[in-house]
């Protein structure tokens, strides 16, 4: 027991020596280098810049203990605001679309952002360099990115419903003449039942801007039913003077579609041809079946026959 005494004693005044030694230490000001996140805002007017730029300042600093262990622990750091428009640009000799800042002219602006307490010796990298490309302005489709699985029974049944359907992109000419369309942001559902909307993101890309940046998507879902038409076969590319009979002269259509418009089927929503152009093309007495014409919002279509027998009179 008088040993147990004696090393909690130890303890105790070997704690009460480290606190106080921290304490101490806390008091005293220190060098250190710390890494801060930056944002850059208002660059030129009517210009895009077009080169990477550092997204966070090596900052030699000099404070307090207890500044610095308060940076530390912070779990997210406020990036230091940095406004371009608000410094002299100064232009690359021989190169006018590249501009620079010396970075000791915006010390007392990134001060301002800083921890109270903070001073800072140097900051690195010295000098910023900022290439600018006139900005141009397209406008293009939007096209979602969806991944869509049905629960049994149900299909889509009708396009995408987008709004907008096409945004205006802003940026370099070199990268702005190479976008012809927009993609929003991968989504992934499954087991739908039920017509939907959403709000989506448009995918970003490097150095383009979008507006608007979001566009709102409807899906037409509903139960569906299968069902089949007989749809007379028409002959294209034939001469007037001749005359081609086909053998069957129908084909039967078969497909997947909504029970909301199943009453509405009917032969007339399809097109069913074959080319004469193909006479003598084709091995045996025989022309291929195209189906050219059919429903939007009709799925699985299947037809037969595939082709047919003919004869040709004149």
């Amino acid at each position: 027991i008088t040993l147990n005494r004696k090393v909690l004693i130890f303890f105790f005044f070997l704690l009460l020596s480290v606190l106080f030694w921290f304490l101490t230490a806390m008091n005293k000001d220190y060098p250190t280098t710390i890494s801060y996140p930056v944002r850059y805002i208002r660059f030129p007017e009517k210009k895009v810049l077009v080169n990477d730029i550092p997204d966070r300042l090596e900052l030699e600093v000099y404070a307090g203990g207890y500044t610095l262990l308060s940076y530390k622990l912070q779990s997210r750091i406020s990036p230091i605001i940095f406004d371009v428009e608000s410094f002299s640009l100064n232009t690359v000799l021989g190169d006018p679309s590249t501009l620079y800042i010396l970075t000791n002219y915006a010390e007392d602006m990134i001060a301002r952002q800083l921890l109270p307490g903070i001073e800072i010796t140097s900051i690195n990298p010295d000098t910023l360099f900022f290439q600018f490309a006139d900005k141009v302005n397209k406008k293009i489709p939007v096209k979602p990115d969806l991944d869509i699985s049905f629960e049994k029974q149900y299909m889509q049944v009708g396009p995408y419903l987008v709004e907008p359907d096409s945004v205006t992109i802003a940026g370099p000419e070199t990268i702005i003449d190479t976008i012809d369309m927009a993609t929003t942001v991968p989504v992934n559902m499954s087991d739908i039942n039920r017509s939907f909307d959403m709000e989506l993101e448009i995918q970003p890309l490097h150095k383009v801007e979008f507006d608007p940046s979001e566009v709102w998507i409807q899906v037409p879902v509903e139960k569906f039913t299968e069902a089949s038409v007989e749809v007379q076969i028409e002959v294209i590319n034939m001469p007037d003077s001749l005359l081609l009979r086909a053998f069957p002269p129908t084909v039967t259509v078969s497909c997947q579609i909504g029970l909301s418009a199943y009453e509405t089927l009917s032969e007339h929503l399809f097109r069913a041809v074959i080319d004469y152009a193909e006479v003598g093309n084709m091995l045996g007495n025989k022309l291929q079946v195209q189906i050219i014409k059919m429903p939007v919002y009709i799925q699985s279509v299947k037809f037969t026959p595939k082709s047919v027998e003919y004869i040709v009179e004149r």
